[in-house]
């Protein structure tokens, strides 16, 4: 009877720990919106940008964000195919829950806990150690676009158009350079991918950038912003390499984004309070809503036997 008892109190526990999950990362997502300074400081004019926003344009709007989050899942499936086989279904609900935990942790680090706990493979060391490479070939691509927009229009430090290939031929060589390791190193080798999905990596990631460039260029679309599509592409560029340098948590990106924003575009465009909606727009629908919607599909997650 009392072992009965035990494993059904076992059973609940189980069960209850996605909900807690849900219940911290809902009130952590709540109270750190509710204290950003963007927020706060323009939330009114904001909502009365976004009212005018018609349907059609916020379907696009999110279903850019799912091929963002296809392309991802895709990446995070083919980057595992050695360790074990996932469906893209549950690779994209991985990549959601990884937003949840990945929206109030410095740097994302929360996000490769949040993708791995949805894994049923037991070693979630190498699941992680895939993760590090996908995610080093998206800032590879983040480093190529963002040195040939620094070289075409250095916003501000003109030597860094000279620094920044040097850094894209160092973080090439370490990407492409398989390391064997020997001594009591040798157990870290599992962590090595295969060159060829090295490549697929890449090319997925020059996917994932282009569908931010839309998602940018669609959101100054319906907010009537007249810039000439070159200059923003060379600005968000600029701003994209910029944040993957600077530690931030996903909520003060948003202001971070907001202030990058206004220093590129200002010299284009006088509007401040558009280039804030503009940058407000991408971060919700990009970081904020798949955080919401990571934060519900831990309802359903249970601890493993």
């Amino acid at each position: 009877m009392l072992s009965t008892t035990t494993n059904r109190l076992i059973s609940i526990g189980k069960k209850g720990v996605g909900v807690f999950l849900f219940i911290i990362c809902s009130v952590a997502i709540y109270r750190e919106v509710g204290s950003n300074e963007n927020v706060v400081q323009y939330g009114a004019q904001i909502k009365i940008q976004f009212q005018k926003i018609a349907i059609y344009q916020w379907v696009i709007l999110f279903f850019l964000m799912l091929m963002n989050f296809l392309v991802e899942s895709y990446k995070w499936k083919i980057v595992l195919s050695s360790e074990t086989s996932i469906s893209i279904p549950t690779a994209l609900k991985s990549v959601f829950v990884g937003q949840a935990f990945a929206f109030y942790t410095p740097n994302r680090i929360g996000e490769y806990v949040g993708r791995t706990m949805m894994l049923d493979t037991e070693n979630k060391i190498i699941a992680i150690g895939r993760m590090a490479w996908a995610s080093y070939a998206q800032m590879i691509v983040t480093i190529i676009m963002g040195a040939i927009a620094i070289y075409i229009n250095p916003p501000f430090l003109p030597w860094l158009r000279w620094v920044t290939p040097l850094l894209l031929v160092f973080a090439l060589i370490i990407y492409f350079h398989k390391v064997t390791f020997s001594g009591i190193l040798k157990s870290f080798n599992f962590l090595q991918i295969e060159s060829g999905i090295k490549r697929k990596l890449l090319a997925l990631s020059f996917l994932r950038y282009s569908v931010y460039l839309m998602q940018y260029t669609w959101a100054a679309h319906i907010l009537h912003i007249p810039i000439p599509y070159l200059i923003l592409w060379v600005a968000l560029a600029v701003m994209f390499l910029s944040l993957s340098i600077v530690p931030t948590i996903s909520i003060t990106e948003l202001v971070i984004r907001g202030q990058l924003i206004l220093l590129l575009l200002s010299p284009w465009y006088q509007n401040s309070l558009m280039l804030i909606s503009l940058s407000t727009i991408i971060w919700a629908v990009n970081f904020l809503l798949p955080a919401i919607i990571g934060a519900f599909l831990l309802l359903g997650f249970r601890l493993k036997q």
